[in-house]
């Protein structure tokens, strides 16, 4: 339990500044779509429809191959651990889908609609669970994540069985937290209503 509990704690972790770094510089695009500044649209545009368009998975690969596995700075060693090549390759969908949910937040707002800031975060919370789920992949370029630990049990215990058994109990991590993180989210958006 503590060793895929470890596990999980990581596949949040890749998640949680995928979803940060990645909102951070979606919006920022966002900001220049809707900004009108003529040099800025076709390379916003271009950036949104490059991060929204390229499979996160093949960035996987992309991140594993081309970032060094250590670099040299001031004369020492890094290594370059595997988790911010997975953590980099999930922020690119989140800066297109960043990018197109501000755009939309700033329509909505200059258009004087109510609910903009509300159907940002209903999509942001959504896309976290996507990103979440979509930290399982890490485990193919050798990130320390749930399913690769899944994987080291079955390869150590074997059988069918037991392999159905773990990964049946891997995916329950995965829905209680996406449950637990919709009903946080629902009664934070209660008590904001009950306030205003």
């Amino acid at each position: 339990m503590g060793f895929l509990a470890g596990g999980f704690a990581m596949n949040l972790l890749i998640s949680v500044l995928s979803m940060g770094v990645g909102t951070v510089i979606g919006v920022a695009l966002g900001r220049l779509r809707y900004s009108g500044w003529r040099a800025f649209d076709l390379p916003s545009r271009l950036a949104t429809n490059l991060c929204r368009n390229v499979p996160s998975f093949v960035l996987l690969f992309y991140m594993a191959s081309m970032i060094p596995s250590e670099v040299v700075l001031a004369g020492k060693f890094y290594t370059v651990p595997i988790w911010i090549k997975a953590t980099l390759a999930l922020t690119f969908p989140v800066i297109g889908f960043a990018s197109d949910q501000s755009l939309g937040y700033f329509t909505q707002r200059t258009a004087g609609l109510s609910g903009a800031g509300e159907t940002f975060l209903v999509a942001w919370v959504q896309y976290f669970l996507i990103i979440v789920m979509a930290s399982a992949t890490a485990s193919i370029i050798g990130a320390d994540e749930i399913v690769g630990r899944a994987n080291t049990l079955i390869s150590q215990t074997g059988g069918d069985g037991f392999m159905l058994t773990i990964y049946l109990f891997v995916s329950l991590w995965f829905i209680f937290s996406g449950l637990l993180l919709t009903a946080l989210v629902k009664g934070v958006a209660t008590g904001l209503s009950r306030a205003a």
